[in-house]
């Protein structure tokens, strides 16, 4: 089997379930990691998702097309031949309105096109905190999914592949439910995941995958002074709660949030039975840490002119470093050509660290050697 292709997610899924292994998931922003990574995961013989969001689909130009394309040419390139998958992350409808719907299933429509095998659809902001049943909290989240999901299954089916032939992951999280001891947004809740798998399942879909809100933030985390904290956020408790409730309905954890995670704190994820973990803002910042200085000192100013003032309206007291540190990934799309034109030795030097950095993801996450699981579980499916 020609492994310099991508493979359904559902088969890397399936394949991990219960093999202690959490797949890296890797948002790639800036191209140049791209070369990086794959060469651990060859290295290592490591199963490994390649995925980009909607969001970071229009913040980066990076079109489906160009997305698989780069990733399938180097694949070829280097004689990849390990496992992998294109993921569409996600894919994201913040509100139940004609327009949003129809800016999701247009993407789709492309990133199918374009050959991704693996999707994951978010209405999680769907949440209806007034309503008096779980059921009902979640009924618009649960009607978006089913209905993009079922997009999905029959524009596989028009190009004859069957459900076997993609991963798909969808997602339930508290909006609008505030804990009152901590202030924060609350844990989803078993009842809500295993009432929302069940909904879908009602209605003739059946997600891999569900990623639920249990602690984690995205991207970087800083402190009064703007500097990055390393912290384990997930509530690993009520993650494996969560897991293991879901497990009768064939439904697994994927973790999102993981950039600034200890990587020695990494285990307490797999414990929890997390089978995929999203790793997107860490790329970026080894882009940007390798760049050169000159162009990385234009982004940072293009930032700040452009977002200082609308963020400090919200919070005055935020620092230029979180400020660039949350917003420069808007810059780009702005720098793309320059950043793709950097000379040679900065892109050896992305490369060189993205390299460093997705082994030590790998080893964290167990994935060693799973590239030979996933194959041997396609032989057995023959």
């Amino acid at each position: 089997m020609n492994y310099n292709d991508p493979i359904s997610g559902r088969i890397i899924f399936n394949a991990l379930k219960g093999k202690n292994v959490i797949v890296t998931a890797a948002n790639v922003r800036i191209q140049h990691c791209f070369r990086g990574i794959m060469k651990a995961a060859r290295e290592m013989d490591a199963a490994i998702i390649f995925e980009i969001a909607k969001s970071e689909v229009g913040y980066t130009d990076q079109s489906p097309e160009e997305y698989i394309s780069i990733v399938k040419s180097l694949a070829q390139e280097i004689n990849f031949n390990t496992p992998y998958c294109i993921h569409g992350d996600h894919i994201t409808i913040s509100e139940n309105t004609p327009d949003a719907i129809r800016s999701a299933e247009d993407l789709i429509r492309k990133e199918i096109e374009a050959g991704f095998t693996s999707f994951a659809i978010d209405a999680s902001h769907n949440f209806n905190i007034e309503a008096e049943t779980t059921r009902e909290q979640l009924a618009d989240n649960i009607e978006i999914t089913t209905r993009i999901a079922k997009l999905i299954k029959r524009l596989m089916a028009e190009k004859g592949k069957k459900r076997e032939n993609y991963g798909l992951e969808v997602e339930v999280g508290e909006i609008g439910k505030i804990d009152p001891e901590t202030g924060e947004q609350e844990l989803t809740t078993v009842d809500e995941a295993v009432t929302f798998i069940k909904a879908l399942n009602e209605n003739g879909v059946y997600p891999d995958l569900i990623a639920i809100n249990n602690g984690t933030v995205h991207g970087n985390v800083y402190d009064a002074e703007g500097n990055i904290v390393p912290l384990l956020g997930i509530d690993g408790l009520r993650t494996r709660e969560v897991a293991n409730a879901i497990a009768s309905l064939g439904v697994q954890i994927a973790q999102h949030g993981i950039t600034g995670t200890p990587l020695e704190l990494i285990h307490k994820l797999i414990d929890a039975g997390i089978v995929k973990g999203n790793v997107a803002t860490n790329w970026q910042n080894i882009a940007l840490d390798n760049m050169p200085f000159d162009l990385v000192k234009k982004m940072e100013n293009w930032t700040m002119e452009n977002y200082a003032v609308k963020v400090r309206a919200k919070k005055q007291s935020i620092s230029d470093k979180e400020i660039i540190g949350k917003n420069i990934k808007y810059g780009i799309r702005v720098f793309k050509n320059e950043i793709a034109n950097i000379d040679d030795e900065y892109k050896q030097k992305i490369y060189d660290a993205s390299k460093k950095s997705a082994i030590e993801f790998i080893e964290a996450f167990n994935g060693r050697e799973s590239g030979q699981i996933v194959r041997d579980y396609i032989k057995n499916l023959k």
